[in-house]
């Protein structure tokens, strides 16, 4: 699997898999009820510590927030929550365990809470990714001229434009079903596309 060609690479992580995966096994009979258990447990711990670290809070006045600033060697504003701190470098899922409430630090092991690191880091990039593939798959019906040069699409390699030749797709939405396309390579198709459509209107 080559996640540079993926649409949705940013959410493609090991640590994720389960999240991902297993509910789709489940409905196609592969997950039996023991392991199904097993999983929604963990997402349920995953819920409850996404949800501590969003509302745990501490202010100047706290000695967690004097240690923490210490140890980091930055200032942390007037405030900061978990969520927050995960953004910044150099903390570690030791850190955030201390600075949980016991009754979630007791439950959840560091795998699981460098997960919910990694959901908080990469939380704003995936927002931004799927808004900007909400906004492309609009263009689905746009249409291809059939006598297209993709040789003239800046930016894209010629393994791209072997691709497109060999598809010869007639709308943007074929574009993006090609199998090996990169996401580059399909907005320089798109940007192409909607600058010849406002030549020819113009």
């Amino acid at each position: 699997l080559f996640t540079s060609r993926a649409e949705a690479r940013l959410t493609l992580r090991h640590d994720n898999a389960d999240r991902r995966l297993t509910p789709i096994g489940k409905e196609i009979g592969l997950v039996d009820d023991t392991d199904w258990e097993r999983f929604n447990s963990r997402r349920n711990r995953l819920s409850s510590l996404s949800k501590a670290m969003s509302e745990t809070r501490y202010t100047r006045s706290s000695p967690q927030y004097a240690a923490t600033r210490e140890l980091l060697g930055g200032d942390l504003g007037d405030a900061f929550t978990l969520s927050q701190l995960a953004l910044r470098q150099n903390v570690t899922p030791e850190l955030i365990r201390k600075l949980l409430p016991n009754e979630i630090a007791g439950e959840v092991s560091n795998q699981e809470i460098s997960s919910v690191l990694a959901d908080e880091l990469y939380a704003g990039y995936i927002e931004k990714q799927k808004q900007a593939s909400e906004r492309v798959n609009h263009f689905d019906s746009l249409r291809l001229p059939e006598s297209m040069d993709f040789r003239e699409i800046r930016g894209l390699s010629n393994e791209m434009i072997e691709r497109l030749e060999r598809a010869r797709p007639s709308t943007f939405g074929q574009v993006r079903t090609i199998s090996g396309l990169t996401p580059a390579a399909i907005s320089a198709v798109l940007v192409h596309l909607t600058a010849k459509r406002h030549q020819t209107a113009a």
